[in-house]
């Protein structure tokens, strides 16, 4: 078809089919470079963190087995016997 057939005026959309085209915006400000980057911080390192997180799981460990000591040596479980048919 090299023709759009006519639409009915009651069968038109209410809305607009195309946006309207925009004005130009402003262009941005040229950026400084110094801006351009923010400065690092200076916090803790990973090392530092995995440290100090293997010393509290350390020291959690230390004060449970000195709170619920175990009251004896573990028993070994009893070997069942075989039956004799």
């Amino acid at each position: 078809m090299t023709q759009t057939p006519p639409v009915p005026p009651a069968n038109t959309s209410p809305y607009p089919i195309q946006e309207p085209p925009h004005p130009p915006s402003p262009p941005a400000p040229p950026q400084k470079p110094e801006e351009e980057w923010a400065e690092p911080r200076r916090g803790w390192s990973v090392g530092r963190i995995v440290g100090a997180a293997a010393g509290v799981g350390a020291i959690a460990i230390g004060v449970a087995a000195v709170l619920f000591p175990r009251d004896g040596k573990p028993q070994p479980q009893a070997k069942k016997k075989k039956r004799k048919n």
